[in-house]
């Protein structure tokens, strides 16, 4: 039996993807820390979202000409895969925190992308937010600004910080298992129907060479994202 590989990003390879996100001069693009958010809130979602539906909320409008895009697409993907690596065999997943913003809220911009991406999958969202028995995803919206634009009151202290942080983590994770069940039946509808197009991957699935690339592009993955300049050719 081979040991479980992670796909993981290195730290260069973090750096590069938030260099290219940082990038993209649309009004309204993603931060890593708002895809992080965005992408834990779509791999738990009970309903599924394709990349075409979201990938416009990451660049903040349409993909145009931007440089460097097949490499984006490529780290994206693998990034989307590790987060869902580690909803499925970790405790919980570790998420990317950038520099507090100019609000001096850690974690604002990760609880805003994770609204955004329960505001793709609205359907079925309302049953866990309103579930007394799942406080730690109810913090989200509070660390986002949702609930009161004025919180905090006064600048939260670094144990606050760390706390409010962990807790939204670990909402995160309930939200996943929440779902699972959601998630099953979804993938045997799917399955039911022929459907062949997944987000990426949700647990270690392959996109063929000849397959629609999972970018929502419409072309052929060996023309898109699995181009050999991509670095890329599989997802795992």
């Amino acid at each position: 039996m081979t040991d479980f590989v992670r796909p993981s990003l290195s730290q260069a390879e973090i750096e590069r993807l938030v260099a290219l996100l940082a990038a993209i001069r649309n009004p309204g693009a993603l931060s890593l820390e708002a895809v992080d958010g965005l992408f834990c809130a779509l791999i738990a979602s009970p309903a599924l979202v394709m990349p075409h539906e979201y990938l416009p909320v990451i660049l903040g409008g349409a993909l145009g000409d931007l440089a460097g895009v097949q490499e984006m697409m490529a780290l994206l993907m693998r990034y989307w895969n590790a987060i869902a690596q580690d909803f499925e065999h970790e405790t919980y997943h570790v998420g990317y925190r950038g520099e507090p913003a100019e609000d001096g809220v850690p974690g604002r911009a990760w609880a805003r992308g994770y609204l955004r991406g329960i505001g793709l999958a609205r359907e079925g969202w309302s049953r866990l937010l309103q579930d007394e028995r799942e406080e730690l995803v109810r913090r989200i919206p509070i660390a986002a600004g949702e609930v009161d634009p004025a919180w905090p009151q006064e600048p939260l202290t670094e144990e606050q910080s760390n706390a409010m942080w962990t807790d939204m983590l670990e909402g995160a994770a309930r939200a996943y298992r929440y779902f699972k069940q959601d998630r099953l039946e979804h993938a045997r509808a799917a399955a039911a129907h022929g459907s062949q197009h997944e987000p990426y991957a949700r647990a270690g699935s392959k996109v063929g060479r000849n397959d629609p690339c999972p970018c929502g592009s419409g072309k052929k993955y060996k023309r898109c994202c699995g181009a050999p300049e991509s670095g890329n050719r599989t997802v795992h």
